[in-house]
């Protein structure tokens, strides 16, 4: 009992040791967030709900100003608002939220293996989520789809703890945070439910409960299917492979058919995985990696625990992956760095989350670029605070520069970050805005062109930006009423918090 109970708190303190490291590393990257383009585009829509009033189903606040269907999940949005709305810096929010996501998703995912599985294993899966830092990144780049991760994580426990209320409700807010996780955690369960029959009947009543429950997100998202287009699949050129993590993960499939079948849970989310497969970058450096994170750690315990009573060089077996994982997992990347060259492959060794946290310039890729430059972005905020008004709209010649400075500067922009759901009507972006931001490597015939054109005004100049003024905007911003009122959002909260308390009570077995 004694020896076991030493052995317990050995493997969590290896797990808490990873944990502290890695939350010291994000504390010493502070200044480097936000890093993404991906929060700028949450902090402009969370603006857009406070000027609507709540959560709008139109985005007015880019492709102004005749914007275009907004079908993002609100969740994180609505979040940012009350926030903002209580007083807090835009930019302290972004820089927060991107320093705690890593650190919440080790910390959830440490907690969930070990309450369910063993503490062990939860030693042994924050070892294999150390291996990409492809998927490091993504926890940090990409905020709602981290949190839906978290979300899914504790409806897994849940579930196994065999509640249904709460995996209900978890599920539905999955929905409402982000829609690729939201279909992988969703399809897991019913795949889930087919490996083990004691849990089939609650993981289909989950996944319909939480259809139906969602059903005005999907619906609004079903309805804008006809505004898609494919200007956004350019990720599918930039993908990283780990070629060892696959090899483990490979195994932990065939071996988690002799084992309980909860450890199919894994096997299901790998599965579910593939509807990522549309988007590879997802599917192999991103959120699509995290069923191999478990595969391979179920692998990594495996090996461990048959080496335990061998040989010598056998026992070392799992402390050589173990190492190797943490500080070496060579990566192999796919790139290609514009629209007009090819692809290009790189390897990149010792590349693991861990060894590229602690030496940042030793790997790059471009999304562990940092494209947050203060002076520059915070001086041209304020300039066009200084020469604009509320309603008037900006317009930046690089998409998410317009994005990022109608975030920080509080206007609508006339471009927009994501195009794969265009504006609603084809207009001048010039013409219609107030403000106009240039870069230094804009080509400067056409920039001539269109000083002359439209009378533009040089307002100022940093580093990075050149802003004019239009003397003669054609129009301002269109704000959409609200859909649903913060108040109503307030209320809808408070009763999803209340049946989250009480569930436990509504829906233990008898």
């Amino acid at each position: 009992m004694l020896k076991t109970s030493f052995k317990n708190l050995s493997w969590d303190f290896y797990s808490k040791l990873i944990i502290i490291v890695y939350a010291l590393l994000q504390i010493l990257r502070w200044r480097f967030f936000p890093q993404f383009l991906d929060m700028h585009y949450h902090i402009l829509t969370a603006w857009g709900f406070i000027q609507a009033g709540g959560y709008s189903g139109w985005d007015f606040w880019q492709y102004a100003p005749f914007g275009r269907p907004h079908i993002y999940p609100p969740f994180f949005h609505i979040l940012l608002a009350f926030l903002i709305k209580s007083g807090a810096s835009k930019i302290i929010l972004a820089k927060l939220f991107e320093a705690v996501a890593p650190i919440l998703f080790f910390l959830t995912l440490w907690q969930v293996i070990r309450r369910n599985f063993s503490h062990r294993l939860a030693f042994f899966t924050l070892l294999a989520a150390s291996s990409s830092f492809s998927f490091y990144l993504s926890l940090i780049n990409n905020i709602p789809a981290t949190l839906a991760i978290i979300l899914g994580l504790f409806i897994f426990d849940r579930l196994l703890k065999k509640e249904f209320l709460r995996p209900l409700l978890l599920l539905t807010l999955c929905f409402y945070t982000h829609i690729g996780i939201s279909w992988l955690i969703a399809i897991t369960l019913l795949l889930y439910g087919l490996f083990d029959k004691e849990y089939r009947k609650p993981c289909l009543r989950i996944f319909l409960g939480a259809l139906i429950l969602s059903s005005p997100i999907l619906f609004k998202q079903l309805s804008a299917l006809k505004f898609l287009s494919r200007a956004g699949g350019y990720e599918k050129y930039f993908c990283e492979f780990k070629t060892i993590d696959y090899l483990l993960a490979l195994l932990g499939v065939i071996l988690v058919f002799k084992r309980e079948k909860k450890y199919r849970l894994f096997l299901g989310l790998f599965l579910a995985s593939l509807v990522f497969l549309l988007y590879p970058y997802r599917f192999f450096s991103a959120q699509g990696y995290l069923p191999i994170i478990f595969l391979a750690a179920f692998s990594l315990d495996f090996l461990y625990e048959i080496s335990r009573n061998k040989k010598a060089h056998l026992r070392c077996l799992p402390y050589v992956l173990g190492c190797y994982i943490l500080f070496l997992s060579p990566t192999l990347l796919m790139e290609k760095p514009n629209r007009q060259k090819g692809i290009v492959y790189k390897v990149y060794f010792a590349d693991s989350a861990l060894t590229d946290m602690m030496f940042p310039a030793r790997n790059k890729r471009m999304a562990s670029t940092s494209l947050w430059f203060a002076g520059d972005y915070l001086s041209a905020a304020e300039i066009i605070r200084n020469n604009s008004k509320d309603g008037d709209i900006i317009y930046a010649t690089l998409r998410p520069v317009g994005v990022s400075l109608g975030g920080i500067s509080g206007r609508a922009t006339a471009s927009a970050l994501f195009p794969e759901i265009g504006p609603v009507k084809k207009f001048d972006p010039v013409e219609v805005s107030a403000i106009i931001i240039t870069t230094r490597y804009d080509n400067p015939q056409w920039l001539s062109y269109i000083v002359g054109k439209y009378s533009l005004v040089k307002l100022g100049e940093n580093k990075l930006f050149v802003l004019y003024k239009n003397p003669a905007p054609s129009v301002s911003v269109r704000i959409k009423k609200a859909s649903l009122p913060f108040w109503l959002i307030w209320c809808i909260g408070s009763v999803f918090m209340l049946l989250y308390w009480k569930g436990p009570l509504s829906s233990r077995r008898k």
